[in-house]
Order: structure tokens, then sequence, then C-alpha cells
């Protein structure tokens, strides 16, 4: 059986323009929605991986890189948001609480 395939998108820490990378500080992670969303997505993705480590196959993809762009228009990602889909459909645009996740994932899945 193949594995289900989760990928999330959601900004990065950096910003890369051509080959210069411009990493965000440690101050403006703090202060920014995304900084807190990456905090939050971290904790979650270890719980994922312990839970469905078997099942699931999960990608991180920074929605302002341009091989994030088909989607980007296919499910009207906004990299303000962190978009999460699961074999090819959104599920979440936000941050999930963790039960909401997994019922949703379990829903697909099984």
């Amino acid at each position: 059986m193949s594995k289900h395939e989760l990928k999330i998108y959601m900004e990065q820490g950096a910003f890369n323009v051509g080959c210069v990378g411009a990493k965000y500080s440690e101050e403006e992670l703090r202060s920014s929605p995304q900084g807190e969303n990456r905090k939050k997505v971290s904790e979650i993705l270890k719980k994922l991986n312990a839970k469905y480590k078997e099942q699931i196959n999960i990608s991180i993809h920074d929605p302002r890189n341009i091989t994030s762009m088909p989607a980007n228009i296919k499910h009207n990602i906004k990299s303000s948001k962190p978009a999460w889909i699961l074999d090819g459909k959104k599920i979440f645009e936000k941050v999930p609480e963790w039960t909401d996740l997994v019922t949703e994932i379990n829903r697909v899945i099984n």
C-alpha cells in the first residue's frame, strides 16, 4: 500500500530571491504570525510523525517559491495562512487544533 501525502504550504524562515537568501531575525519570527505558526506546526509535525509515520509522507513547501505556483492556484493558497493538503485536497487553511487534524486525517485515510 502506498503512503498518503500531506503537503503543508507555509512561509519558511528565509526568503530567497535569485541567489540571495535573506533570513528573518529571531525577533521578526517571534513577532510575526508566521513565526508563531512555525512554532505550532513544529509541535504538530512531531506528533504526526509519531502517530502516522508508516501511513503518511509529510512535506513542507514555501508558497512564495515558484515551484509552489500550481498548488497556490489550484488550492487558493495564501502565504499568510498555512494550507494543509492531504492527498490533493485542502483540509485546513490555518494551524488546526490537534484533535481536528487527527479527525480529518483519519476520515481521509480510513
